[in-house]
């Protein structure tokens, strides 16, 4: 689920694409990607509301990975 949502950030998704099990080093310049500006400004405006998820035991004692 986070690959395609952290992909909607990008102009061009086929740059992490996967190839016989592998992801190629991007080539073009700084990270090799661009950012798409549009898709950040909307998002930001929208805000989130994810948090991290509190793992828990049947003894309610904390469980963490």
């Amino acid at each position: 689920m986070w690959a395609v949502i952290l992909l909607d950030y990008i102009t061009d998704k086929e740059v992490f694409k996967y190839e016989d099990g592998y992801v190629s080093i991007p080539q073009g310049p700084g990270l090799g990607i661009d950012v798409n500006e549009e898709v950040v400004e909307k998002m930001a405006k929208e805000g989130h509301n994810w948090h991290n998820p509190v793992w828990r035991h049947k003894d309610g004692s904390i469980a963490e990975w």
